[in-house]
């Protein structure tokens, strides 16, 4: 092959990728109301990580272009990090990329403080290798907390690929979804409730990591 046609052939390539990234994106569309304000938007462009990115356990770094999340075992604990930003109904959409060796990420949210009785997390989409499910916390104050699943469905999330998610609230329901999966749809008293941010969780051996970019949060009506 000519110096000439092999550069053509990265270019179509390239641009064949990006296309696809672009359509994921662009067919996620909110089912339980209008995306209104934009009210964060996070490329992970920059030299440094925002300091209103936070975490207690495991490690964040950028890389080229995009945040990468992983565990560290010594912590006994998946890496938790968190963005703060006061929402209610609201729409949010990340790529995100497993790779290979990742176990899981979760998105999902916390109650504000004093909104409700029960302690912990709120709900967490979760993502898997084998499959993807919507899952709401049960009660820290019990001896032996329940979750509750609202929906679940098992599929292929391929290692080193990317793929958009968007989830939204909207009052007592909520809707995950991801282009070519079934949606996860669930209802709960406790999900109209105010947010102080975004809350990710990613587990996986040393250094497997998830990344992720294009985070964008809109106001829901």
């Amino acid at each position: 092959m000519s110096r000439c046609s092999f550069v053509v052939t990265l270019f179509v390539c390239a641009t064949a990728s990006m296309t696809e990234a672009f359509v994921v994106a662009e067919e996620l569309k909110p089912t339980l109301g209008t995306k209104e304000k934009l009210l964060f938007e996070e490329s992970f462009d920059g030299a440094e990580l925002s300091k209103k990115w936070t975490h207690t356990v495991g490690v964040l770094r950028l890389d080229r272009g995009a945040m990468l999340a992983s565990e560290q075992a010594s912590d006994k604990h998946a890496c938790a990090f968190r963005h703060v930003l006061p929402v209610q109904n609201c729409a949010v959409q990340v790529d995100f990329q497993l790779e290979a060796g990742a176990k899981f990420l979760h998105f999902g949210y916390d109650p504000v403080a004093g909104e409700l009785k029960k302690k912990g997390h709120l709900f967490s989409v979760a993502v898997t290798p084998t499959g993807w499910s919507l899952i709401e916390h049960g009660d820290k104050n019990d001896a032996k907390p329940k979750n509750k699943i609202h929906a679940a469905q098992t599929t292929t999330f391929e290692p080193d690929k990317w793929y958009t998610l968007l989830v939204e609230c909207h009052g007592d329901n909520v809707v995950a979804q991801i282009a070519g999966k079934e949606p996860l749809k669930g209802t709960s008293p406790d999900f109209h409730v105010k947010k102080p941010g975004l809350v990710f969780r990613v587990g996986g051996p040393d250094g497997k990591a998830v990344r992720f970019d294009n985070v964008k949060v809109w106001e829901l009506k």
